[in-house]
C-alpha cells in the first residue's frame, strides 16, 4: 500500500513534466510558423506606405498641371 502512495507522485511529477514540454513544443511550433507570417506582413505594410506616398505625390502632380490647364 505503501508502495502506491509513493509512485503516485511519480507518475503526477511526470505528467506534468511531460505536459510542459507538449506546451513548450506547441508555442515552438507556433512561433515558427508566425514569425514568417509577421515578416512577411511588415514587409506588405511597408511597400502599402510606400505605394500610398507615391499615390499622394501623383495626386498632388495631377492637381498642380489640372490647375495649369484651367490658368490657360
Amino acid at each position: 500500500m505503501c508502495e502506491d502512495v509513493e509512485s503516485k507522485p511519480v507518475k503526477a511529477t511526470h505528467f506534468m513534466r511531460g505536459v510542459v514540454v507538449e506546451a513548450i513544443l506547441l508555442l515552438v511550433v507556433f512561433l515558427l510558423g508566425f514569425i514568417p507570417m509577421w515578416l512577411k506582413s511588415r514587409e506588405s505594410a511597408s511597400r502599402l506606405s510606400e505605394a500610398e506616398r507615391h499615390l499622394d505625390l501623383a495626386t498632388v502632380q495631377n492637381a498642380l498641371a489640372s490647375a495649369a490647364i484651367d490658368t490657360q
